[in-house]
């Protein structure tokens, strides 16, 4: 009996996080409708109907919000997410780092874009199997792939110190070494979950932290930039990748009790 209220503890915590990845992945999608022009300028110039595939993609993200809500269509919604992200990465993302190697922006988009693969595989690899449903195997690299992420994320706050530094909220004292501190914390929790030495505590520290990057940091962005799809891109982004790491720390931990 004692543990019926924890299980329903544990299935109402992964709805909320679901439902975090959810209206994150909403706002993506309205903005590619509300900047498509923009968005059409990021396709890459050899693909034709440019504009059609950003408008294409506003609905895939409205589609995987509500798969990932859908018990029966978390698994293959999320998988084909992560798909989508992963070609994001190999079609846009690595061209434009090898033209700007040397703009540290690039690279922050591209490791976000191989991070979001990585989360939306970790969803599908947490969502039950259905009847004749069989796991898929690749599905387990998505951890690796969103640990090595966060890896990048904390060896760039050191490569880009100065960029770094404006990370911080600025009621935080010494702010280079609040940005610092954060880049260890990162590599850390990512080499962890890597090498499988207190992963499921560095999972739920990542998504701590990445949650209160969003309170502190971005809330206030976002509210002092409404018109600006800047700071709304940029705080989803780290909504959805905290609701991610907390589904990864839930299913680490499922994994030990078996």
């Amino acid at each position: 009996m004692n543990t019926i209220p924890v299980l329903s503890t544990r299935e109402t915590s992964q709805t909320l996080v679901r439902i975090f990845v959810a209206i994150s992945l909403v706002v993506f999608g309205i903005q590619h409708f509300l900047y498509g022009g923009f968005v059409a300028g990021l396709v890459p110039a050899w693909m034709p109907g440019r504009l059609f595939w950003a408008y294409f993609v506003g609905v895939a993200f409205l589609a995987a919000a509500v798969g990932i809500l859908v018990e029966l269509l978390a698994r293959p919604a999320a998988t084909m997410l992560g798909v989508m992200f992963f070609l994001f990465v190999v079609l846009l993302h690595i061209p434009r780092i090898v033209l700007h190697s040397h703009d540290g922006n690039e690279w922050t988009s591209g490791f976000v874009a191989l991070a979001m693969c990585g989360g939306a595989w970790v969803l599908a690899s947490a969502s039950p199997l259905y009847e004749r449903e069989t796991a898929d195997p690749f599905l387990k690299f998505g951890q690796y792939i969103f640990a090595m992420a966060f890896v990048a994320f904390g060896i760039q706050h050191f490569v880009y110190a100065r960029l770094a530094v404006g990370l911080g909220p600025p009621w935080f004292p010494d702010r280079p070494l609040w940005a610092c501190t954060i880049g260890v914390v990162l590599v850390a929790a990512g080499a962890a979950i890597i090498f499988g030495r207190k992963a499921r505590f560095a999972a739920a520290l990542l998504g701590t932290i990445l949650f209160l990057f969003f309170l502190l940091l971005h809330i206030p962005r976002i509210s002092a930039h409404l018109h600006d799809p800047g700071p709304w891109t940029s705080g989803f982004e780290v909504l959805a990748l905290g609701a991610d790491a907390l589904v990864l720390a839930s299913t680490l931990a499922r994994q030990d009790r078996e």
